[in-house]
């Protein structure tokens, strides 16, 4: 299997970061690779609650299948010394996207390295955001089906309105009938039935879609020992009891720094913030009546939820986080502050877009008496199947071109090549001179008929349809010997550029388990190098 690196292509904020502009980097304490020494120091000086999170951890992976791994992992948190690396992403449908898959990868490779080089326990953990309750971002995947296209299959299981992802059950029936969709657009493989029913077996397992995706999750990475923690079960939540206090408590500041960060990014990127929020929003949520409901602030100190209910002041508001830790919850402003708190994060692993919201954390950070950890991007990978590679090579293409920007420009360019008339001027013109006589003979039908107006429009409808048809036909027949070649190419965008979008973004690593079987596949996540600000591709 070949392998090819290329420097990633980032747009806005996240390639000022890669590049190290000083400006953008001032938003962060820590530039994203290089100083993990001074942060294990930092770390040093804060306590964590390692044993009861190691009990935690222990005991949520057991439920689960594949969890070997991962324990002997969880075990290192017995060494005071211990840190972690930390990324995270939401609880997708067969892992969502294939960049979930990246960042793990890139997670377990860095923890891997950082416990080499630094000679202490370095865990790698997936934070799953199990409290996300934005239920359209994960209800679906996105196949390159048999017929060439890319498809959207959406779950229709029964789901509770605005309930946290790790809330949501698994309808059983529905989930059965939609894995049975997925596999019905995938091409048949010999490694197509004993996938379907992997996946069909984890689904049985599950009773959340957060349990699901954990499922998967530590089957792939099975040899590895990445470590999950989804931050919505209740055990981790009453780890968080002290956060969420101080965080009622001292709201006003939380406001204060978030409308500070938000100020500096605006004036520096000349554009809208990263993160959006209203000033009354205490970027806290709080589960009431199977609902997710945001908290907000009033003039009058007290906090309340979105629509007014439950308005308390801070101390009840506090009281309540002591006795139910487990229905409260951290938006993606304080969200980063809480890991922080619960974990002693070495690295936190980011997209691009998380690179960039977390810019404005810093001044929430500082108030509590933080720094912000690293910020490291996460790994770029494309997969390159045969038949997208045999194209390439025919058409002496770039691959990284192809992923990046697509085939459109090249498509075009080869039927015009190809083509011997300008259909589009020839249908014109016969238009306009057919249109002189039609419109001699509908001159002569008015006056004879002035209520025939009607039946004259139509006609001339139906003489532009005949001449339309007529330049689809002569333009089909002169693109006849060209037609297998471009369409070779517009596949090879819907593989590697699928809906005008890198393919990590759009289609799922279960494809590629499909094509190639699971041996391969996983074998290829050992080849996967630790390369800063690199997309690699690997040629299946």
């Amino acid at each position: 299997m070949t392998v090819e690196s290329f420097p990633v292509q980032l747009q806005g904020w996240a390639h000022l970061y890669a590049e190290g502009d000083p400006t953008v980097r001032a938003f962060y304490d820590y530039p994203p690779f290089g100083e993990e020494e001074r942060r294990c120091r930092e770390l040093r000086d804060y306590s964590f609650k390692r044993e009861q999170l190691r009990k935690a951890l222990y005991d949520y992976h057991q439920k689960y299948e594949h969890h070997e791994k991962a324990l002997e992992q969880i075990d290192k948190l017995q060494d005071e010394r211990s840190v972690v690396v930390v990324g995270g992403q939401q609880a997708g449908l067969l892992t969502g996207p294939i960049y979930t898959i990246s960042k793990a990868l890139t997670v377990l490779l860095k923890a891997e390295e950082d416990e080499k080089r630094l000679g202490i326990p370095v865990l790698p953990i997936f934070w799953i955001a199990g409290e996300d309750h934005d239920w359209e971002e994960v209800n679906h995947i996105f196949v390159h089906n048999e017929d060439g296209d890319v498809a959207k299959i959406k779950y229709d299981g029964h789901t509770h309105a605005g309930a946290p992802v790790s809330e949501q059950p698994i309808d059983l029936p529905a989930i059965q009938r939609w894995l049975h969709t997925v596999f019905l657009n995938y091409r048949e493989t010999p490694y197509s039935r004993s996938l379907h029913d992997k996946l069909a077996h984890f689904a049985k397992k599950s009773a959340t879609v957060s349990d699901f995706f954990a499922e998967v999750m530590l089957w792939l990475f099975r040899k590895h020992g990445l470590v999950l923690i989804d931050p919505q079960q209740s055990r981790f939540r009453q780890l968080m009891t002290d956060t969420w206090t101080r965080l009622i408590e001292k709201n006003d500041q939380v406001r204060e720094a978030f409308f500070t960060a938000k100020e500096k990014v605006e004036q520096v990127n000349g554009s809208p913030a990263f993160i959006e929020a209203t000033r009354d929003h205490t970027h806290l949520f709080y589960s009431a009546n199977g609902r997710r409901e945001k908290l907000i602030a009033h003039s009058d100190g007290q906090l309340s939820l979105h629509n007014g209910q439950y308005k308390m002041s801070r101390t009840d508001w506090s009281r309540e986080a002591k006795n139910h830790p487990e229905k409260f919850s951290a938006n993606v402003y304080t969200r980063p502050l809480v890991q922080e708190m619960l974990l002693p994060v070495l690295t936190f692993v980011a997209g691009p877009g998380e690179a960039a919201y977390w810019s404005m954390v810093g001044p929430l950070f500082h108030h509590f008496g933080r720094r912000v950890p690293p910020v490291a991007p996460r790994a770029h990978h494309t997969y390159v199947d045969r038949k997208s590679e045999k194209t390439i090579a025919a058409e002496d293409l770039s691959a990284y071109k192809v992923a990046n920007e697509g085939v459109t420009t090249y498509a075009d360019a080869l039927e015009e090549k190809n083509r011997q008339l300008d259909t589009e001027k020839l249908f014109q013109k016969s238009l306009a001179l057919a249109g002189e006589g039609q419109q001699m003979l509908a001159n002569a039908l008015y006056e004879l008929a002035p209520s025939e107006e009607r039946y004259a429009d139509k006609n001339y409808e139906r003489m532009q349809q005949v001449l339309k048809d007529l330049q689809q036909r002569i333009e089909k027949k002169q693109l006849e010997s060209i037609k297998p070649r471009v369409d070779n190419v517009r596949q090879l965008e819907k593989r590697l550029y699928p809906n005008e979008q890198p393919q990590e973004r759009v289609l799922n690593i279960v494809q590629m388990l499909n094509e190639y079987g699971e041996e391969r596949v996983l074998a290829l996540f050992d080849q996967v190098k630790s390369e800063t600000f690199r997309h690699q591709f690997f040629y299946l």
